[in-house]
């Protein structure tokens, strides 16, 4: 029976307590989220050195699971067999764990986690219909922001639009990787609820040797062959590009209003509190602000529109939308 996570959730939370899981797909991160609640509601608590087996699919064969799986639990309701990567089993195990499956001790929960899985394949088939069936992919760009607000829900944290911006333009889609970062950013966050874009900069910025903080510091510095490199760099750890344009918006925003800003001869904590940035990043800004006219700006952003729109209507490789605009950001003078 195939369900979805959030249908899991609720029956776990109502005690419902399947004889099979398989939970496949190719969202890591999720997979073992989604394997370890249903171990906290299966094992009781203060059992799980008896009542628990953690097997690995290229470590163990089919009939050492089969044997845990019909052995009784100690002292308890339930036993919990858990086998990582059951894909990794060799044909004559799998076929003894789907005859299994078909048949499963009432006093076992079985859990079975798969990446690679073709399920036009009689095994794997058998194996899917005669389990709770969880399917986890990876997440689009688009549904990032949503699972990040949730995700910070259930720590009991708020996050700010822009700071939101930042985190999923500075780490990418990787959600092992936003929760890494949002986990550091707890520990310097004290007893803060809300997220803002100061605490991300303050962690994120400085937590990969390609980010997109880096990156928008050397394009606003001119530094053409660093930017190129960061850009390539980041892209191949799965970089939003329309996040990063985003970023770069912001970032000559920022420019743009420290130069007039430093025409009034304002303060450098009184210009950090303007621009919402961290009163450390000021001097850098105002090096770079001062490399750049009103009219550059102008011109910086009319580029920043264009590539947005390229990135979503043309047919054009976004790597080479970005460094189109990286060349042509680098020849205003």
């Amino acid at each position: 029976m195939k369900t979805t996570i959030h249908a899991l959730t609720q029956n776990l939370r109502k005690g419902k307590i399947d004889p099979v899981y398989l939970v496949s797909g190719d969202e890591d991160f999720l997979i073992e989220r989604t394997t370890k609640q249903i171990i906290t509601h299966a094992v009781e608590t203060g059992s799980e050195d008896f009542n628990l087996d953690v097997l690995f699919g290229n470590e163990t064969d089919g009939a050492t699971i089969v044997n845990i799986a019909m052995s009784y639990p100690m002292m308890a309701e339930r036993r919990v067999v858990m086998v990582r990567n059951i894909h990794l089993l060799s044909a004559q195990s799998l076929e003894l764990v789907a005859k299994y499956v078909q048949k499963p001790s009432p006093t076992t929960c079985l859990i079975m986690t798969a990446t690679k899985v073709d399920f036009r394949k009689k095994i794997y088939a058998i194996l899917r219909e005669n389990s709770t069936h969880v399917e986890i992919k990876q997440l689009y760009d688009n549904k990032i922001p949503d699972w990040i607000r949730s995700y910070l829900a259930e720590n009991k944290l708020t996050i700010s639009d822009e700071a939101l911006v930042l985190l999923h333009a500075g780490v990418g889609n990787s959600l092992r990787r936003i929760a890494s970062e949002i986990d550091k950013i707890k520990l310097n966050m004290g007893d803060k609820k809300r997220i803002e874009a100061d605490d991300v900069e303050a962690v994120v910025g400085a937590s990969r040797q390609f980010n997109v903080f880096e990156f928008c510091d050397a394009v606003g510095s001119k530094n053409i062959e660093k930017g190129l490199k960061i850009l390539d760099g980041m892209l191949q750890f799965g970089g939003v590009p329309t996040g990063m344009l985003v970023m770069l918006n912001r970032h000559f925003t920022i420019l743009a209003k420290l130069k007039e800003l430093k025409t009034k001869n304002v303060r450098r904590d009184q210009i950090a509190r303007e621009l919402k940035i961290n009163p450390f990043f000021v001097e850098n800004y105002a090096r770079q602000a001062g490399l750049y006219s009103r009219s550059h700006f102008n011109s910086i952003f009319e580029l920043l529109l264009d590539a947005d729109y390229r990135l979503k209507t043309s047919y054009q490789k976004p790597k080479m939308i970005m460094e189109m605009l990286l060349l042509k950001l680098n020849e205003i003078k």
